[in-house]
């Protein structure tokens, strides 16, 4: 007859399942010997192993094998989507661009939104103007409306040739054409001081601040300059493109151009006067014609802010068509005050990208500052220009403002301040300077 085994002879261990999800413990019984065990216990065991904690073990320890292949099939199947999308964006890469394009369209749009208020908000001030003698200048004005200017400066051309001769009549005869035009315009309109500038800017006109494109056109005589200013003309270019005065030498680029002999390499003491009596007038100086010596003393001279227009720094452009000024002369705006107004739409014939005027103005900045910068001219639009220029962190609503004109209606302010505070001081040009020129005069008695 079969009796139930004595503990010592099975053994019964605990196994830990190292699965993560199986939970219960497991009991192994082992034979120790070949002992024949009861029915009872035959059938006990059976079920125990059928249904109990090794039944129920095994089971879990299924359900997470089957847990891990579905898992690394899923990831399989992530696999496959991944290189899918893959495979779909090389075939659309055609697209991609074109996304970009509408993104970035999107941020430019932002920006020149921005330009646009700010426009409203303070005056563009242009330079140098020359406009088309077309269709009483119509097409001229519409383009500087267009291009959301506010304010231009308009230097009355008078040609080198006439110096000498009459060159005075000339400039009193554009002065006189200036005024009937715009006094058949609506939108434009000639104004005398920083303060005019601003308020013909509200009202949504264009200001136009007028000038003289030479000092020849000044026939040598305080006289003239005085009466030039009552007419309205408010700046004065010492000398116009490669046209020396007796009082003041002008750039010259050219190797064949012959220069008198009588001429000055440099600003004489008459020159020097003829500065201190625009200064005492309230009238802008203009250098940017001149020599570099020239530009040099009047820069160290002038008792006002001196400007140059329709310019650039020599080291980006050196060409005939722009005044090209040394770096030194560049540093020397801070201690006058002065604003140099950069002309980046063209070097010579090749025209100017807005990275290469982009270029140029941070050039000037980093030498005179920012309170020294100005414009007289920009590729494709000012809009433009001035939306990529404002990607630049350092370029700031304050910043851009004084670029735009900022700059030019500080320096005149401060040029209207010595309006008449200086002393009179009459001077006539030394006669040798001029007795070997053709100047007709009437004999003094």
């Amino acid at each position: 007859m079969n009796t139930v085994p004595n503990h010592e002879f099975l053994e019964v261990h605990t196994v830990h399942q190292h699965q993560p999800h199986c939970k219960q413990q497991c009991f192994v019984f082992t034979e120790i010997a070949d002992i024949e065990l009861p029915p009872e216990m035959n059938k006990f065991t059976t079920e125990k192993i059928r249904n109990g904690s090794i039944s129920s073990c095994k089971k879990e320890v299924m359900d997470y094998e089957s847990k891990r292949s579905k898992g690394a099939s899923s990831r399989g199947r992530k696999v496959l989507i991944a290189l899918g999308v893959i495979l779909v964006c090389i075939a659309m890469a055609g697209g991609i661009p074109l996304a970009l394009q509408l993104r970035s369209s999107s941020l430019l749009e932002a920006r020149l939104a921005f330009i646009r208020r700010l426009l409203t908000e303070s005056p563009l001030v242009e330079g140098y103007w020359s406009p088309k003698k077309d269709m009483n200048f119509t097409n001229s004005i519409g383009e500087v409306r267009k291009n959301f200017i506010g304010a231009v400066l308009w230097p009355i051309a008078v040609p080198c040739g006439a110096q000498y001769l009459d060159a005075v009549q000339l400039a009193l005869e554009g002065i006189d054409e200036a005024r009937r035009i715009t006094l058949n315009s609506e939108s434009m309109h000639i104004v005398e001081s920083a303060d005019e500038m601003e308020q013909t800017h509200i009202r949504g006109e264009v200001a136009i601040l007028m000038g003289l494109g030479g000092g020849h056109a000044i026939g040598a005589s305080l006289a003239v300059l005085r009466s030039m200013y009552m007419l309205g003309a408010r700046f004065v270019s010492v000398t116009s493109l490669e046209c020396p005065t007796p009082w003041a030498a002008a750039s010259i680029r050219r190797h064949d151009y012959i220069i008198e002999d009588n001429s000055t390499n440099t600003l004489t003491d008459f020159g020097k006067t003829v500065l201190y009596e625009m200064n005492r007038l309230g009238m802008l100086v203009e250098v940017s014609q001149l020599s570099e010596s020239a530009m040099t003393t009047a820069l160290r001279s002038a008792k006002a802010p001196v400007l140059l227009i329709n310019a650039a720094p020599l080291s980006i452009c050196n060409n005939t068509n722009l005044a090209s000024i040394p770096d030194h002369v560049l540093s020397l705006l801070p201690d006058n005050g002065g604003v140099i107004m950069l002309n980046m739409e063209k070097c010579g014939e090749r025209s100017l990208g807005v990275r290469e005027a982009i270029k140029a103005i941070n050039y000037v900045r980093k030498i005179a500052g920012v309170d020294h910068i100005g414009l007289s001219g920009a590729p494709k639009s000012y809009a433009f220009l001035l939306a990529e220029l404002a990607r630049d962190r350092v370029w700031g609503n304050a910043a851009i403002k004084k670029l735009i004109g900022g700059n030019v209606v500080r320096i005149l302010r401060e040029v209207e301040t010595l309006k008449n505070r200086l002393p009179l001081y009459e001077d006539w040009i030394p006669h040798e300077l001029i007795e070997s020129s053709s100047y007709c005069r009437y004999p003094e008695s």
